[in-house]
């Protein structure tokens, strides 16, 4: 199936930026020694904005969702 609304190229490519920034904040939460509190805050922010992102775009397809 070939995806050709760009809106929906977008939200799959915002999720998988959000997934990946989940890993990344997994992987520094689970190092023991020298945890970086700062990467895991920019990454925290990163993935704030990128969920406001995908909020809206989901709006524009009359899709309305909290998030936490």
């Amino acid at each position: 199936m070939e995806i050709k609304d760009t809106r929906y190229i977008e939200i799959f490519h915002t999720l998988e930026k959000i997934e990946r920034l989940n890993k990344a904040i997994h992987f520094h939460m689970a190092i023991e020694e020298n945890v970086d509190q700062l990467a895991i805050e920019q990454y925290g922010r990163m993935k704030a904005q990128l969920t406001e992102q995908l909020l809206q775009l989901l709006e524009e397809m009359d899709l309305h969702l909290n998030a936490a």
